[in-house]
C-alpha cells in the first residue's frame, strides 16, 4: 500500500511542477496576443486574435491560440518524465534521467488538432526550455524575447 500512496504523491508533485511551467508560459502567450492585437488589429479585416485558456481534463492544461486562419491548440500534460528512447536530442541536451515538462502545440482545427506543430520542453529544476521549432537555443522560462520568437513561428500560416 505505501507504494500506491508514494506513486500518487509523485504524480501530484509532477502535476504541480507542470502547472508551474504552464503558468510561466501561457500568460506570456496571452500577453503576446494582446500586443499583436494592439499593434496590428486595425490592419486586419474581421480577423480573430485570441488566446483562450480552456478547461483542462485533469491530466493536462489546454489553451487555444487563434490569429486569423491560424488555429493552434496548446496542451501541457501534467506529468514530469525523463526523455524517452525516441527523444535522443532531449537526452543529449538535458540528460537521460532529467524529469521534463512538455508543452505540445497542435495545428489542424478541421482534423481535431491532429498535427503536432512543435513542442516546448522545459527542465523545471533549471528553469530552461528548448523547442523543436524553430531551432532556438536554450532559454530561461522568463525570457520573453525567445518565447516571442517561438510564438511568431507558431502563428505563421503554413498552409499552401
Amino acid at each position: 500500500m505505501p507504494m500506491v500512496g508514494a506513486a500518487d504523491a509523485e504524480r501530484h508533485l509532477a502535476a504541480l511542477v507542470a502547472r508551474r511551467v504552464w503558468d510561466a508560459v501561457w500568460p506570456e502567450f496571452e500577453q503576446l496576443i494582446v500586443a499583436t492585437r494592439s499593434a496590428l488589429a486595425s490592419h486586419f479585416r474581421d480577423t480573430v486574435l485570441a488566446a483562450r485558456r480552456l478547461e483542462g481534463d485533469g491530466d493536462r492544461e489546454i489553451g487555444e491560440l487563434v490569429i486569423g486562419r491560424s488555429h493552434l491548440r496548446v496542451e501541457c500534460p501534467l506529468r514530469c518524465t525523463p526523455p524517452t528512447p525516441e527523444e535522443t536530442e532531449l537526452s543529449e541536451f538535458f540528460g537521460a534521467t532529467t524529469p521534463l515538462i512538455r508543452i505540445f502545440v497542435l495545428r489542424g482545427e478541421e482534423t481535431g488538432f491532429g498535427v503536432l506543430e512543435s513542442t516546448l520542453v522545459a527542465d523545471p529544476a533549471r528553469g530552461i526550455w528548448i523547442t523543436t521549432e524553430p531551432a532556438l537555443g536554450p532559454a530561461s522560462l522568463g525570457d520573453l524575447g525567445s518565447l516571442e520568437t517561438f510564438f511568431w513561428s507558431l502563428i505563421s500560416d503554413r498552409r499552401d
